[in-house]
């Protein structure tokens, strides 16, 4: 038997086998993709929370500090969301939470050595942007929705200022 003709009684065999692989390879693709969506969204919400956080332990108000994280965000998340929640402690035990033109950290007078200012943007709650529901919610091919709605992104920083 010559090559020629071993070559043609194996002529379909790669179609075949490419059609057995090709539901797999797309959903490791797919899944790939999505995943690393999500994660980009979740470390810019994580540096938006941050920030935020910064500003506000240099007494900055609430309004101003949600208005930050909007911004640093993207505008992924609105300023007036219920889903931030900025929150300050005076002895690094029990948060305070701060709303409205309140500053995000006590004065100066009142500060401890633990005073901190915190902010916090809750994946799971429902007022939570649709934009961010669909990136948090993995939709993979052949497979089980996946959700990463159930983290809490914080932002912590020691107050200062006066």
């Amino acid at each position: 038997m010559n090559i020629r003709s071993r070559a043609r009684e194996e002529g379909g065999a790669a179609a075949v086998e490419f059609a057995l692989i090709v539901g797999v390879l797309a959903m490791l693709i797919f899944g790939m993709l999505q995943f690393g969506i999500a994660f980009f969204e979740l470390q810019n919400l994580r540096s938006a929370a941050r920030e935020g956080a910064r500003v506000g332990s240099v007494q900055a108000t609430a309004d101003q500090v949600k208005q930050r994280v909007s911004d640093m965000s993207g505008g992924a998340i609105p300023a007036n969301n219920g889903a931030i929640v900025v929150q300050n402690t005076s002895n690094g035990t029990t948060w305070n939470t701060v709303s409205g033109a309140t500053r995000a950290c006590p004065p100066k007078s009142a500060q401890t050595v633990n005073s901190q200012n915190r902010v916090q943007i809750d994946l799971s709650n429902a007022l939570l942007p649709s934009n961010l529901v669909d990136i948090f919610t993995l939709d993979i091919p052949l497979m089980p929705q996946i959700s990463l709605r159930n983290a809490t992104v914080t932002g912590v920083f020691r107050c200062e200022g006066n």
